[in-house]
């Protein structure tokens, strides 16, 4: 997983004009299908993981101020 995330992220940020006029491999609308999945997992990700780092970060804040003389 995350070596394709590194890959999909080289070839963005490496992305040139004449990548549009090739014929072969994946087309634009394809390559924003795949961008937008990327962004909707990445968002219920974060919308899932916040609650439990909420729980953490309030755990070690505790932690700390008890630990506090």
């Amino acid at each position: 997983m995350v070596d394709g995330l590194r890959i999909l992220m080289g070839r963005a940020l490496s992305f040139r004009l004449e990548d549009l006029k090739r014929e072969e491999g994946q087309t634009t609308p394809e390559w924003a299908v795949v961008v937008a999945l990327v962004i909707a997992l990445a968002v219920a990700a974060f919308l899932v993981l916040t609650p439990v780092m909420q729980s953490v970060m309030r755990s070690i804040g505790s932690s700390i101020t008890n630990a506090l003389p």
